[in-house]
């Protein structure tokens, strides 16, 4: 029954007093939403679609994913592959896009992932998938900072060494990893305050007919065409993930439940609709192909820009991308930011209450710091060592991917019948397009763990697969540890932060008035 309210009366009432007719408490829907999940509001809620889209669209960004990839797959596997891969890992991310977005319609909570898995695995699976969900979409966003702001700092080195080569500060680690520093101080602090071309086209068959085995070091030819071939896939994949990035911020979002499904599948859609005509241009205006794979530069998408607008013209554009690359490490930091808060406010991480805190802002300043703090002591390991680099760019797509597999796995087996699809929903294409998501992942998950470079030696063995293992390690031996420390003792899944009755409370506004809800209880 909906009851009149003047706009002044609605306009108190939302700011949490009491009706006239008693002690209901006034709410939104998407804060009796959120409340049925079983979670007071804390956040403002004030994003809309465009922040939501642009959440997962900068996350993703192609731009600097490909000028950070490009002189990469030129010699794994070529332009043909590059192009390939591009238009079938877009399908396949836009379908895990989708599979996502219908469980994200359903459960819109920050840090979603792990409460999806929590949900769908029931009172026997969930709190254990919950936390493993948890610990590897941690560790997938915490990694990709790192990683990202090391790409970043690339640019502004190759800017640098164009103009100035014989520059001897440019061979120090320290001096790497201070620019590093800053830039991730650089990307942190918006989460923590108030919120022309010369020369000549490549024909088509240089392009689309060209393929480059060039990941065997040695004299002999240790890794097959197929193989080169497969690997190449990670051009892609290492731009085409973070579907979540939307979901961290579905309680800041107004319409949760429809915005943040809708931001995730038009963000992967536009960004692979966009990218397309981007790569195939790059592609068709290498003047140079062997040079720019023999450069030395920081980041040999150098030698492609000197090759195509001259030093100066390069210069402009790798600061540009330093200055892109490090939004892409604030967006990263926002969601890392919110996952952190989201398992802290359920007891996940060591001194939660302290991470899980929001200022007057509504801001977990102290997750940010934390992650900021993490990512830079990361970046110490990765500084000076492109095997280190790669080792930890993988693990951050490796752990992200995972963490999406548990709560698709959950949606498809165990919770299949407790699921209860939202108005949007991909209806019976649901199981179909879940399994494609699942292959794939599985598929990416394989192919991050093999050598990208032979001979293998201690130089050139792709060690994302021990990264892998401490994930595994820290998060599993969490779990069983004896003595009642081990979180199988004492995590039930996500905590309740609104009781039952202050649920039946509520009155939920919306454009037409208030109309009042019966709670059924906290969930």
């Amino acid at each position: 029954m909906a009851i009149k309210t003047s706009a002044a009366e609605s306009s108190k009432e939302l700011k949490g007093e009491s009706a006239p007719g008693g002690d209901r408490i006034t709410v939104s829907q998407d804060e009796f939403n959120l409340a049925q999940l079983g979670y007071k509001q804390e956040f403002f809620r004030h994003l809309g679609i465009f922040e939501n889209w642009a959440s997962v669209f900068t996350a993703m960004n192609f731009v600097s994913g490909i000028a950070g990839l490009l002189s990469w797959v030129l010699y794994t596997g070529g332009p043909t592959p590059a192009f390939t891969y591009w238009i079938i890992v877009g399908v396949m991310a836009l379908n895990v896009a989708f599979v996502m977005a219908e469980i994200a319609a359903a459960y819109p909570t920050a840090g979603g992932i792990y409460f999806w898995s929590y949900r769908l695995g029931g009172a026997e699976w969930g709190p254990f998938l919950a936390w493993m969900t948890a610990w590897w979409n941690f560790a997938g966003w915490l990694c990709s900072i790192p990683s990202v702001q090391q790409n970043s700092t690339n640019f502004l080195m190759s800017a640098i060494e164009i103009k100035y080569p014989e520059l001897e500060v440019l061979h120090k680690g320290w001096f790497t990893w201070i620019l590093t520093a800053i830039g991730t101080f650089i990307a942190l602090a918006p989460n923590i305050i108030s919120h022309r071309a010369s020369g000549k086209f490549q024909p088509a068959k240089a392009i689309f007919q060209h393929f480059e085995n060039g990941i065997s070091l040695g004299p002999k030819k240790q890794a097959s065409d197929a193989y080169v071939w497969t690997i190449a896939v990670l051009f892609s994949a290492w731009v085409f993930y973070g579907f979540d990035g939307c979901v961290h911020l579905a309680e800041e979002t107004q319409e949760a439940s429809a915005v943040v499904a809708r931001g995730m599948w038009l963000s992967t859609l536009s960004s692979w609709a966009i990218s397309i005509p981007t790569l195939i241009i790059i592609l068709f205006c290498i003047q140079d192909f062997t040079a720019i794979v023999d450069a030395t530069y920081s980041n040999n998408f150098a030698e492609f820009l000197i090759q195509v607008v001259g030093e100066n013209g390069a210069i402009a554009i790798l600061v540009l991308l330093f200055i892109d690359s490090t939004c892409v490490s604030a967006a990263n930091i926002l969601s890392c930011q919110r996952v952190v808060f989201a398992i802290s406010r359920d007891g996940v991480l060591p001194f939660s209450k302290y991470f899980r805190r929001l200022n007057r802002n509504k801001i977990p300043v102290n997750a940010g710091f934390l992650v900021a703090f993490l990512s830079i002591a990361i970046t110490t390991a990765v500084i000076g060592s492109t095997v280190a680099f790669t080792a930890i760019t993988a693990t951050g797509t490796i752990a992200a991917n995972f963490s999406y597999i548990i709560p698709i796995l959950a949606r498809n087996t165990v919770g299949r019948r407790r699921f209860q699809p939202a108005k949007w929903n991909l209806g019976r294409a649901s199981p179909l397009m879940g399994l494609v998501a699942m292959l794939y992942i599985m598929f990416l998950f394989v192919v991050l763990l093999l050598p990208q470079v032979y001979p293998v030696n201690a130089q050139t063995l792709n060690y994302a697969p021990i990264c892998i293992g401490i994930v595994t390690l820290v998060s599993f031996c969490g779990w069983i540890l004896p003595f009642g420390l081990g979180a199988r003792h004492w995590f039930y899944g996500p905590k309740k932060t609104i009781e039952d009755q202050e649920l039946r409370k509520m009155t939920v506004v919306d454009q037409t008035g208030i109309v009042t809800v019966d709670g059924k209880g906290v969930a």
